[in-house]
């Protein structure tokens, strides 16, 4: 391979992993949306209902200045269960698609799905000292009658939860380029001694994905 040929290769491969992402402009403070019924975020078509399954919204949050990074509380609160939920969804880093070399773009996908899932690994962690990283491998779930595959990681760490200072199981479950271009991250805690696993298929199939295909 030339010189040229080899810098014209580096500066697309560069593009490619770093993306042209959409960059949110964070808001000093977050803000809630009010929604009296079921809340379409226009710039995904992700659609926040009233209630999935057992679950109750709580409160709609926005981020940005764009309202490109939004969120969806859920609870189920009820005499036997107790699981408090959060589903995200914001922009996911692009890469750009040049002919022929779309099989790099596919691989910066994965690359960049990987950082931001070791992203926001961190970030729980961090919030958490003393928590536990218990599992971390690849899901899939049929969602919409597409099976769906994405990642999920479990930990466990102490904090006040449903009024009382306890041990707790949390999961992050997060699917990257839905729709080409968001990411869509869900947050699900509960007692770690609470059998949850078909209130978490209800939540992960009841929220639909209304997200235009790119």
């Amino acid at each position: 391979m030339s010189k040229i040929a080899t810098a014209v290769l580096t500066v697309c491969l560069s593009l490619f992993l770093a993306g042209c992402p959409v960059r949110p402009r964070p808001l000093s403070q977050p803000e809630t949306i009010v929604a009296e019924g079921a809340y379409v975020h226009e710039k995904s078509g992700m659609t926040f209902p009233l209630s999935v399954g057992d679950y109750r919204r709580t409160e709609i949050i926005r981020y940005d200045e764009q309202n490109l990074d939004v969120s969806a509380g859920y609870d189920l609160y009820d005499g036997r269960r107790k699981v408090a939920a959060t589903v995200y969804v914001y922009p996911a880093p692009s890469p750009l698609s040049i002919g022929a070399l779309m099989n790099t773009v596919v691989s910066g996908r994965a690359i960049l799905t990987k950082k931001e899932f070791e992203a926001r690994t961190r970030e729980i962690l961090h919030a958490h000292p003393g928590g536990k990283l218990m599992e971390d491998t690849e899901m899939s779930i049929p969602i919409g009658g597409v099976t769906r595959v994405g990642r999920i990681a479990t930990f466990e760490y102490e904090q006040n939860f449903a009024g009382q200072y306890q041990m707790v199981r949390s999961h992050l479950c997060m699917f990257d380029f839905v729709g080409g271009k968001w990411t869509l991250k869900y947050r699900i805690t509960y007692p770690k001694n609470l059998e949850t696993t078909s209130e978490i298929d209800a939540l992960l199939q009841g929220v639909p994905w209304n997200v235009p295909q790119g």
